[in-house]
């Protein structure tokens, strides 16, 4: 058995290997076709444009390995199935749950794997590549960033902090201004939320601190404030989504911290639980794809097996993306939003190889 499960596994390996590579290889050449025309604009040297892709790589090994599984599950045992050797172990006796439990073992120390290259490898790769699109492709204007899981721009003398960024109302909550002469601050603003008008941003529940001789009092209070800010709502969004390069543990200390601050954190757990399913899904697919290999018999071929793979994939994505979709608007729970998917795609699977084998 041990012989068996090392040829089944060094089969399943290098098919991975090629699909992961095949994969990641036309993910790269479509970021690097999107991407060229606005470096070349920017004349960014060769060695920054190499340092961007391969900072780029692990994220999209990352997304790609679960189609990777699935096609190299489905190729598996299809080449098996062509070469009469899964017959030849199923006339011994063995039983499918045998021959595919190297399968499913490898498959989850691989998500094992995948969840922590996530929580270590993608924050840096990610902060690389956001270094590379603020200082050379110049999309951070006027400065606005995501550092300390606060939002952070400058217009002048004015330095503005804000907790978070509601992509559903357009609005920044917790905001924190202060306006400086030289290096000195003259005024701090405290407003519970600020939103864009026509006429600059409009701040509601304001509390202005002046600043006397190093001593700080309250000078007033007003229900609304407007400030010119040159901060556009684009700029938010795409500050907004420093937060998608977050792993597990980081956006849990992230929604720890603005519960406490009294905000709305559904959509950020629903996320977290997300970067905990997604590394599963690799497991789900290995699972879906032995009873689809099995079927398709000696009949499996390449073309075949990206057929399927292509298929059960973008129904499982987007399956993924609508219930996770109900997570972030509070509609599900958000750990049940971030696991349906693999839930059900599992259950179809278990319930197609209990078939299988009657």
């Amino acid at each position: 058995m041990k012989l068996l499960t090392r040829t089944i596994l060094a089969l399943f390996f290098r098919l991975l290997g090629l699909c992961l590579g095949a994969f990641s290889f036309i993910f790269l050449i479509i970021e690097f076709l999107d991407k060229m025309r606005r470096f070349s604009r920017m004349n960014v040297d060769a060695a920054t444009i190499a340092f961007y892709f391969l900072n780029k790589l692990p994220e999209i090994i990352s997304q790609v390995i679960p189609f990777g599984m699935l096609l190299a599950t489905i190729l598996t045992l299809g080449i098996l199935s062509r070469n009469n050797e899964l017959t030849a172990m199923r006339s011994c006796g063995i039983s499918l749950h045998a021959i595919s439990r190297p399968l499913l073992t490898a498959a989850f120390l691989l998500s094992i794997l995948t969840f922590f290259s996530n929580e270590l490898l993608l924050p840096v790769t990610a902060r690389n590549i956001r270094d590379i699109e603020e200082q050379k492709l110049k999309r951070n204007e006027y400065g606005a960033v995501f550092r300390q899981h606060n939002i952070w721009f400058r217009d002048g003398p004015l330095f503005m902090r804000a907790m978070l960024f509601d992509p559903e109302t357009m609005s920044l909550k917790g905001v924190t201004l202060w306006e400086r002469d030289g290096s000195q601050p003259q005024k701090r603003y405290d407003a519970d939320e600020g939103r864009l008008t026509k006429d600059g941003w409009q701040f509601s529940k304001v509390v202005i601190w002046e600043f006397r001789d190093g001593n700080q009092a309250v000078a007033s209070q007003k229900p609304v404030l407007m400030v010119p800010l040159r901060l556009s709502l684009e700029d938010l969004k795409k500050v907004a989504d420093y937060t998608s390069s977050m792993g597990y543990f980081e956006l849990r200390r992230y929604a720890r911290k603005l519960r406490q601050g009294g905000y709305d954190v559904t959509r950020y757990l629903a996320d977290m639980h997300a970067r905990a399913a997604l590394p599963f899904s690799a497991c789900v697919m290995v699972l879906l794809g032995m009873p689809f290999a099995v079927r398709s018999g000696r009949s499996v071929s390449t073309a075949l097996g990206i057929g399927q793979s292509l298929a059960i994939g973008f129904i499982y994505f987007v399956l993924n993306a609508l219930l996770i979709s109900l997570g972030h608007n509070g509609i599900l729970p958000p750990f049940v939003a971030a696991w349906s998917a693999n839930f059900i795609f599992a259950m179809i699977g278990i319930w197609l190889m209990l078939t299988l084998e009657q």
